[in-house]
């Protein structure tokens, strides 16, 4: 059984603050967020809201939390499938549980993700490609410092700072599985170490989980939706 989930976690004005169409009428939808204004804005849609707060994290680092280890969260613990996909996207759901459903039945794959759409087309697949397409941004750019000391720190270890293939992060069906559990769990050890640049940490961690990680094109189950 697949669940599909997205999450909003900030304050009203953040431009990331979108609810889109739920991908499913026959599946379970979830949307996590902490604003209030957006959670009650979900009654009147398919989505199932859950309001969730953790004091203990920033707003966006909530959402790589949510994001990265669904098997976390009460909602997502039992289902044997999960679709992740940010708020500012609109998912094909019956293309979704297709490719779902091939993958668990056809394939040893346990995780499906899309290509950076430009990053290792266009560009170089490295952890300095995504950084100097991230500190474009400004929330980026402050801690460009401490993604460059990451950066080191994860070649020293073995690690390489180039690959075939860069991932987008903001599409994930995962299989709930021991392994699966645990790469999300290093993924969250390595984004609480050096921030919310998330795409730059998965670069790392998908070395190494490599083989079980099927790769699509970017846009094959989805759009952009909220800008």
């Amino acid at each position: 059984m697949i669940a599909f989930y997205t999450c909003f976690f900030g304050k009203d004005n953040n431009e990331r603050n979108f609810i889109p169409p739920a991908p499913a009428s026959d599946f379970n939808c979830y949307y996590y967020t902490d604003n209030q204004a957006t959670f009650e804005k979900l009654n009147s849609t398919p989505w199932i809201g859950v309001f969730l707060e953790n004091p203990a994290l920033e707003p966006a680092m909530l959402a790589k939390w949510v994001k990265s280890c669904p098997h976390m969260l009460t909602e997502l613990r039992h289902y044997s499938v999960t679709c992740y996909f940010d708020s500012a996207l609109a998912v094909d759901g019956p293309k979704v549980t297709q490719l779902a459903d091939n993958m668990v039945k056809y394939s040893s794959y346990s995780v499906c993700m899309a290509r950076h759409p430009f990053i290792s087309q266009e560009w170089p697949a490295s952890a300095y490609s995504e950084l100097k397409e991230a500190i474009l941004q400004p929330r980026y750019a402050v801690k460009q410092g401490t993604y460059e000391a990451y950066i080191r720190e994860q070649v020293e270890s073995g690690l390489k700072d180039t690959d075939d293939i860069h991932f987008a992060t903001g599409f994930i069906i995962r299989r709930n599985t021991h392994l699966v559990r645990a790469m999300g769990e290093v993924w969250w050890s390595h984004i609480c170490r050096t921030g919310i640049l998330c795409q730059l940490s998965f670069f790392f961690v998908q070395q190494m989980f490599r083989e079980h990680i099927f790769d699509i094109e970017f846009g094959a189950c989805f759009s952009r939706w909220g800008y």
